[in-house]
Formats: structure tokens, sequence, C-alpha cells
């Protein structure tokens, strides 16, 4: 059977980023990648259920008004037959619009899956760079035709897309991928391939800062090293930035990038990296926000809500603290803070991070946020806080029901998934809590992504 062709308009953005597109006369929601609100398209289905189907563009009939040409040659185009970069799916609208699309996606959220609505949800704050703001990168390596090729995945599949260039990567980050990429052709390293589990270059991991300096590790299927020395003095000749060159060994058959193993194969083991008033010493494999200046305001407005009312929390936690960085903004506005990670390098870049800057009192707990709850519960007094930034899938149940414990009358909630954070808040609105108001923050320009403040108070006992 050939494939559906329809003629449609798309209407908005959606949350998982694609827009709802309609044919006219046809009540059927149509979720089209790449598409813009008032772009009309013909389109083809790809994925048919019975409420919605998946289309992708086959050719813009008549762009909508905020439909701009993307500037990397990567990203989608219906007229090239190449599979585009999975990194971005928003370069084709102008930022202004990026930010009031995200705004409307954690409304449409709310609305439909909190049912929580007639809410003060602020517009987007922006992303101090729009372009150019990553500090971390993982770059897949591969062989296609017996040429190495590093890039990023196509959409939805493990295929990697060659590239020379990033418009959201710093330049260094870039040369640095270039670099590897001619030295393992030079050298004729044995690229991973996933399918047989055989090769031994998996991934190159580049972590930069501010100030212009790069931590670097290959990520390799087994723990020998071919060319080692040679490649940490061609690295050092051809980068000066370098801080650091390490090794991470992930033996599985896995999409996991990294595996347990670090070793380091010269210089620095971390890299400082300065947000806000902090400056942070991070591991490689320690969690950092991708965007330094952004991060500086989602924490900022963390501190604000926990600050909002004039309240001084005489114990607040950090639930999902990674390597410290709200736990110290957390710490300006309680007279305690206890901060809980289940990474044990985390949490040493945690104490590392809270002697550095002074800051006295904040400590850590290293383990699983659930596993630390029955402690944590016998420690609290009356009139507590809690701040909690989740992975995307939000906070499990035993988490959840530890924050409806009388004593949390506050709670700041960090989110980068509109979706879990609104059935989350939906929770919570049901066992005493108000939400408040919302904040979201770009973290992610030229992507779908956005982060988020939530605002909650403790409205009964």
């Amino acid at each position: 059977m050939a494939p559906e062709r329809l003629k449609v308009r798309a209407e908005r953005m959606a949350p998982e980023g694609a827009a709802v597109a309609r044919a006219a006369g046809s009540p059927r929601v149509l979720f089209v990648p790449y598409a813009v609100p008032g772009d009309e398209l013909e389109v083809e289905v790809v994925e048919a259920k019975s409420s919605f189907a998946r289309a992708r563009i086959l050719r813009v009939i008549s762009p909508g008004p905020e439909r701009v040409a993307p500037p990397c040659p990567l990203h989608y185009d219906p007229a090239r037959a190449a599979a585009p970069c999975g990194g971005c799916d928003w370069q084709q609208l102008p930022y202004e619009a990026q930010l009031r699309h995200k705004r409307e996606v954690v409304l449409d959220c709310l609305s439909r899956i909190g049912k929580i609505r007639d809410l003060e949800v602020s517009p987007t704050k922006a992303s101090p760079r729009p372009w150019g703001y990553r500090n971390k990168v993982q770059i897949p390596f591969g062989r296609e035709g017996g040429r190495v090729v590093a890039g990023f995945y196509a959409p939805h599949s493990h295929a990697i897309v060659d590239f020379d260039a990033c418009p959201v990567q710093p330049d260094l980050s870039v040369r640095i991928a270039l670099k590897v990429k001619e030295l393992a052709a030079e050298w004729s390293w044995p690229t991973y391939d996933e399918r047989a589990h055989r090769g031994w270059l998996r991934h190159l991991f580049v972590r930069t800062n501010d100030e212009g300096r790069a931590l670097a590790a290959l990520v390799t299927r087994g723990p020998d090293f071919p060319m080692r020395d040679k490649f940490v003095s061609r690295m050092r000749e051809a980068f000066p930035e370098l801080v650091g060159l390490h090794q991470n060994v992930q033996p599985l058959q896995t999409s996991v990038v990294l595996g347990p193993t670090w070793r380091r194969l010269w210089g620095e083991g971390r890299i400082d990296e300065k947000v806000g008033p902090f400056v942070f010493s991070v591991s490689p494999s320690a969690f950092l926000q991708v965007n330094t200046g952004a991060a500086a305001v989602l924490y900022g407005e963390a501190e604000a809500a926990l600050r909002e009312g004039g309240r001084a929390w005489p114990l607040a936690l950090d639930l999902y603290c990674g390597a410290g960085t709200l736990t110290l903004w957390a710490a300006r506005a309680a007279s305690r803070v206890i901060g809980v990670e289940e990474s044990r390098d985390a949490v040493r870049d945690a104490w590392e991070n809270a002697k550095r800057n002074g800051v006295g009192n904040v400590r850590f707990v290293a383990g699983r946020v659930e596993a630390a709850l029955p402690r944590l519960r016998e420690q609290l007094p009356r009139g507590c806080a809690a701040v909690v930034d989740p992975p995307r899938a939000g906070l499990s149940q035993p988490a959840l029901r530890f924050l409806t414990t009388p004593q949390v009358e506050r709670l700041v909630y960090v989110s980068c998934n509109p979706a879990t954070f609104a059935r989350d808040a939906a929770y919570l609105a049901q066992s005493g809590f108000r939400l408040r108001r919302v904040q979201p923050v770009d973290l992610f320009p030229q992507t779908s992504h956005v982060e988020l403040v939530g605002l909650l108070d403790r409205t009964r006992k």
C-alpha cells in the first residue's frame, strides 16, 4: 500500500517538539517534526494510530510567518536526500518565537496533563547565548564507506551524520572532534560497530568552560590504548587549551555512552567553571547543566522562589543535587542544606565545591534519593523547604510521598520535562500543595527542550 499523502496546515507546537497539523475538513491530528505554525505542507504519513498520526514533510507549499532558514546545513531539509542531524529540531523558528512557543508548551502540559489552569506562567527567560552555548558534547564515531565519521545521530536512529561544524557547540569542541577524527583515520583505529559489538573507539567526550579551557576523553570498548603517548602529545600540541585528557571504558553492548571506569591519560582530573557567583570544579562524569549562562539564570530563579515572601528556612533539602550547583544557591536561603545524590563522584565534587566557595552550611549524602528518605524524615524540623531537580522521568512515588510530609512547607521543583512536572504537580496539588507560579527558562536554544522552575506552597496540614 502506498504511503498516505496529505496537504495540511500546521497550527501550533506540541510538547514533543513537532507541530500539530490537520488536513482541511479532517479532525485527525498529525504531528509533523520541523514544521512551523502557519505552514501549508505536503506530508507523508509514517505512522498511523486510531486518534492521531505522525508525518514527515515532503514539501513546504507556503511557509508560515515565523519560518526562517536554518543556519546549519545539516538541519532537516525536505529537498535534501541525506539524513538530517538529530541534535536540533527548532532551528526553523527564530529565537523569540522559540521562547514564546516553549511557554505555550508548558501551559499545554499543565492544562492537559495536570488539569491545572488559571496559573501564572511567566514568559520564558532567554539563554544569554542562543548559539555556541553547550559546555559538554558526546560525539559517536563510526565508519562509512571505509572512512572514519564522527558527528551526531540522525533522528530516531544511531546512524551517524558526519559533521565539520556545529553552531550550538563552541568552536573549541568542534576543533577537538575534527582532530580526533583525523588521528583515528591516520592510525586506523577500529571504530565501534554497535550491532556486531566490535571495534575500539566509541565516543569522544569534551567538556569546555567559559575561559576557553577543555577536558577531553575517548570512550573505548576495551582498556587498551594504541598510540596512547602519541595521542597525548599530538593533542597537547594542537590544543594548548586542554587541561586534561582521559579514557573512559564502556565494555557493554549498550546505548549508554559512559562506562564505569575512568583513566587519566594526562593533566587535570577536573575542570573549573564559573556559574553565577560560584566556581565549580567538576570531574568528567559529574552532572553540570550544559548551558552555563542559562544555568545561572535557572538557579537564580530557584533561589528567588525559595526566598519568596521573605521566608527564612531552618533546613532545605536538595534532592538529586549532582555536583552541588543548586545546593550552593539554596544555601543562601536556608540555615542548613542537605544535598542527596546517587553518584559518589558527584558527591565528592559537591563537597569540594562547597569548600572552595566558602559555603559551610551544607552537607551531602551519597545514595539514591529513595534510600535516603527514611533517615532524612527523622531530621526534618517544622517549616522546612525542599528543592528537587529530578531526571526527565520526574519524581518517583516514594519521593512524592516523602515531600507531602507536613514539615515540608515549600517545594521548588526544577524540571527538564514539562509533562512529568505537570503530572507530579497534579499529585502534589491533591496532597496539600498549591502550585503558585511557573518560570520557564531556555537552557537548550534551537531545540524544543525547556526547563522550568515551579513554586509550590503547602496550603493545608
